[in-house]
């Protein structure tokens, strides 16, 4: 698969991010997905740079650190992420790639999605990957800790390492046409403030160093907010 231009992708994403913050499902009755068996425990595997200043409060053990590491070769075009798992919260699900605006905006309930224009994980970018808050899916995630470990399964067999570093709740994307008896009754000040979805845009753009981003909403509609966790690899000393 070609790469788009180091110019175009952040458009695009940009884009892409206005349309895609999740929409929380009423449809509380949806049928689980099938269960996956546990991804196996890597050996820590230094896949791309880490962030440059990485949360203070993540311990790493003697063999394994979160930090900045030289800069590997990008994983190959046709390794994909199939599989992503957070053991501390229950997470254990698909993963797929969009391969339309409408799944953008908004995916179906079988998996986690990345962008149709997004990378994959091990490219040394950002790989944004998101899902409804559906028990099956990513609402666990309205849980999850700083220090918890993100297994990503690959393609080819690799399993790649991360560690959760930032916790964002409320993201803003207001939605004038949502229904205002589903809107919360007291919004933070972050969804009060905001007009458009500038901020829920941002966290899908490329960075210069490997990063995971996973991402799901707080409620019945953009006026709830959006959650996004920020996950870094953890690199091999």
């Amino acid at each position: 698969m070609k790469r788009l231009s180091s110019w175009a992708l952040p458009i695009i994403l940009g884009v892409a991010g206005v349309a895609l913050i999740i929409v929380g499902t009423l449809d509380l009755d949806d049928e689980p997905a099938a269960s996956l068996p546990p991804i196996a425990t890597p050996t820590p595997t230094p896949v791309a740079v880490a962030t440059p200043t990485p949360d203070p409060t993540v311990s790493a053990t003697p063999s394994e650190s979160v930090g900045p590491s030289p800069t590997p070769t990008p994983l190959a075009d046709d390794v994909v992420a199939v599989q992503l798992e957070v053991p501390s919260v229950g997470i254990n699900v698909l993963v797929r790639k969009s391969v339309s605006p409408e799944t953008d905006g908004f995916p179906p309930s079988d998996a986690a999605y990345i962008l149709s224009a997004g990378s994959q994980p091990g490219r040394n970018t950002n790989a944004f990957i998101f899902a409804h808050a559906l028990g099956h899916l990513f609402k666990p995630l309205w849980n999850v800790q700083i220090g918890a470990d993100v297994l990503v399964q690959m393609s080819d067999g690799q399993v790649l390492r991360y560690v959760v570093t930032e916790v964002r709740p409320n993201v803003p994307c207001p939605d004038e046409n949502a229904d205002p008896a589903l809107n919360p009754p007291d919004p933070p000040l972050a969804l009060q403030i905001h007009d458009d979805c500038a901020a829920g845009a941002f966290w899908t753009q490329p960075t210069n160093y490997e990063r995971l981003t996973l991402q799901t909403s707080q409620g019945y509609n953009r006026n709830w907010g959006e959650l996004v966790i920020v996950a870094d690899p953890i690199a091999a000393s």
